[in-house]
């Protein structure tokens, strides 16, 4: 009976001494794989993500305004420069209206040029000097007076005149051209002074 009792104690400290020590086991198994905290990092990378992408979107922003500002500035330089060639166009275009328009005159049945009509030559020279590639044709016209064939040989004096004096200006002869249309082409309608001076005359028109 003693011994059943001895047993009996040494049984019961065997089982408490398992127990112990398999709580202690996993107790120590419990301190040494700890639970590991990752939302301060998931936080980080998020935060960096986000600033990636809006760095990538003021990028972007920045990209597209800067294109904008090139695409309008450009524009504005092709504006500009339309103008500017539409203003030297119509300046040009001006110039030679005003060029064609001056007529010179004659005395009647005279193909001596007056000083009047030797400034106006002048003038017509300082245009062609600066307008190199373009030529002149000289039309030679008379009034009614006289017969056609005198009244041609006549428009083609005036006419050699007025070539004769934009070639002694410096005007090459080979950009001048002479044409005698006589009494063919009259400006004024009349059979008085008044009319046959206006018809005594050289135009000018320009060939480019």
């Amino acid at each position: 009976m003693k011994r059943n009792i001895q047993l009996f104690v040494i049984f019961c400290l065997a089982v408490s001494l398992v127990s112990f020590s398999g709580a202690c086991a996993k107790k120590q198994v419990k301190e040494e794989a700890p639970v590991i905290d990752t939302s301060a990092e998931d936080a980080a990378r998020k935060r960096a993500e986000e600033e990636a992408a809006a760095a990538k979107k003021r990028a972007e922003e920045e990209a597209a305004a800067a294109a904008k500002k090139r695409a309008e500035e450009e524009a504005a330089a092709a504006a500009k420069k339309r103008a500017e060639e539409e203003a030297a166009r119509k300046l040009l275009q001006d110039q030679i209206n005003a060029f064609e328009s001056e007529k010179i005159y004659f005395d009647y049945d005279k193909a001596d040029l007056k000083p009047e009509a030797q400034a106006v030559l002048e003038k017509k020279a300082k245009f062609l000097n600066e307008n190199s590639s373009f030529a002149v044709t000289i039309e030679g016209h008379c009034d009614e007076r006289g017969t056609n064939e005198y009244n041609l040989a006549l428009g083609e004096r005036r006419a050699d005149a007025a070539k004769k004096f934009l070639a002694s200006l410096g005007i090459s002869e080979g950009r001048i051209t002479t044409v005698s249309y006589g009494e063919e082409k009259p400006v004024a309608v009349g059979h008085d002074e008044s009319a046959w001076s206006q018809n005594r005359r050289d135009e000018f028109k320009v060939n480019r």
